[in-house]
């Protein structure tokens, strides 16, 4: 008897860790970005998978720190493009409609090479039960889901946009919700929704463009012959995860299958810091300042008269600065700078003695000290970084200031308001409660619905049906434009009726007086 009982207990256990998604899955994930930050949340993603059983597989440019079990890597290096073009933004300021094109063919080689890698040609004879993308340009590689025959995920390094948008058909509520290089704006006035229309409308131009050139690069790696179309394979995304949270930007309308994840990769438990940098920061008697301008905008390539400006300034202060720099020796380095080539970022804003962030605005760089409710000092350079700055500038957390017009005056005067005006350091730890504030950690929620899509197969429940609309169906411009066609004919109908019978009329009229 007892052993029935305990066999019919471990039917249950099976069949309920089976309901649940627990049991063992093989996930493929393909994040084709040179950039290490936006890799790092895909990394953290897998990782939490791996750590619930599921057997993952990670395609990207840079392997883990150490190795995970149930984690498996394949790297394939990338050329240095994006490293030369961070230099640029150093030297001048960026040149937006000169660098995104360069950017995004970059993007597309690539994806086009790791898709052709050996060892990545290798696994596409194995069986996968999901694929996850790591989006940040580059959707061909969304035919990867059709070849698995498996559900596809759409990680993206940053908020709702266009381009995540298409994929499930989300409203874009461009009227209310300003776009992600705006920052936060309190009133969406006629002069800021003129200028969020136009912003809008230059991206999905933009994605237009793009798409038409990454059809080629589709229908080469996926063959028409033997996959679906490129336009269908847009419109068959399961789950799209966003790198944002309603309490850092502007709450907007999303579907049930767009899930904001923002702060995926900070670790509600942080990892010990290296000896030497805990003694560093433990010693900050005066507290401790962290410069770092991310992992694709290297402090070594800063131009000397930058260089000296900030190191002089920094020289000058009575806090310690832990200051990443990617070679052996900083020049003239202070005796209160301690230099590494990378640091635990996460970790380090953790430090209960950490008082001020110097940062270039990376959206994980602005999660972390929003989590950790940390000051920045925000010196933005491209893409959505000055919209990140500005958004916690609004909030009052935060001081803008421009890196190509910086002086030793500006930079001190900066620094010197965030040390000592303590509204930033209350606002700061009030913004890092709302984000902190949720039912469940952002990978927790991740991983929920990551399994959600695995337990029912892709959850085609969950799929909007605009996404089949083109732009006139979907909102309504076709039937809009049938019924001002109906009341115009009607109209036109009735004006000739009515001439008609008013002319019968006449000569009825005209008749009896000949009579």
């Amino acid at each position: 008897m007892k052993v029935g009982q305990n066999l019919f207990i471990l039917f249950c256990v099976l069949l309920l860790l089976e309901r649940r998604g627990t049991v063992g899955s093989k996930i493929l994930c393909l994040h084709p970005s040179p950039t290490r930050s936006h890799l790092m949340i895909s990394q953290a993603l897998l990782e939490g998978l791996a750590e619930r059983g599921h057997q993952v597989t990670m395609v990207s440019s840079y392997k883990m720190s150490k190795p995970v079990p149930n984690y498996r890597e394949v790297v394939v290096p990338n050329d240095d493009f994006t490293s030369k073009l961070a230099r640029s933004f150093l030297e001048k300021p960026a040149n937006l409609w000169k660098s995104m094109p360069q950017l995004f063919m970059n993007m597309m080689n690539i994806a086009n090479r790791t898709l052709n890698d050996p060892e990545f040609l290798a696994l596409k004879s194995e069986h996968f039960d999901l694929v996850i993308v790591g989006l940040f340009m580059p959707d061909f590689v969304l035919g990867l889901g059709p070849h698995f025959g498996a559900p596809t995920v759409v990680l993206f390094t940053a908020g709702l946009s266009s381009m995540t948008a298409d994929l499930v058909g989300n409203p874009l509520a461009i009227a209310a919700v300003p776009h992600m290089v705006m920052g936060k704006v309190a009133h969406m006035n006629f002069r800021n929704r003129l200028r969020n229309f136009i912003i809008q409308t230059a991206e999905i131009l933009t994605m237009s463009i793009a798409r038409y050139y990454q059809r080629q690069y589709y229908e080469w790696n996926f063959p028409p012959d033997k996959y679906p179309s490129y336009d269908a394979v847009l419109k068959n995304v399961s789950l799209v995860l966003l790198n944002s949270h309603f309490s850092a930007g502007t709450p907007r309308p999303y579907l049930p299958n767009v899930i904001e994840v923002g702060g995926l990769q900070i670790k509600t438990r942080t990892d010990p810091l290296p000896q030497e940098i805990q003694q560093w920061l433990d010693g900050a008697e005066h507290g401790a300042i962290y410069f770092c301008l991310g992992s694709n905008l290297k402090s070594a390539d800063m131009p000397e008269e930058k260089l000296n400006i900030i190191v002089r300034t920094l020289s000058r202060l009575k806090q310690r600065v832990l200051f990443k720099w990617e070679t052996e020796e900083l020049p003239n380095q202070p005796a209160n700078v301690m230099t590494k080539k990378w640091l635990p970022q996460s970790d380090v804003l953790a430090h209960k003695n950490l008082v001020l962030f110097v940062s270039h605005g990376g959206l994980g760089g602005m999660a972390e000290a929003r989590y950790h409710g940390v000051p920045v000092l925000g010196m933005p350079m491209f893409a959505e970084q000055s919209g990140n700055v500005q958004a916690a500038v609004v909030e009052g957390w935060a001081i803008e200031l421009d890196y190509h017009k910086i002086s030793e005056e500006s930079f001190a005067h900066a620094i010197g308001r965030l040390l000592n005006e303590p509204n930033f350091n209350k606002k700061a730890k009030e913004i890092s409660m709302v984000f902190r504030d949720r039912p469940q950690s952002a990978l927790e929620l991740a991983c929920y619905w990551v399994e959600y899509v695995l337990r029912y197969k892709g959850s085609p429940h969950m799929r909007y049906q605009g996404v089949d609309l083109n732009f006139w169906q979907l909102h309504s411009l076709d039937v809009i434009s049938f019924i001002l066609a109906v009341i115009y004919l009607v109209w036109k109908v009735t004006i000739f009726v009515f001439r008609r019978v008013k002319l019968i009329v006449c000569r009825r009229n005209r008749k009896q007086k000949t009579n």
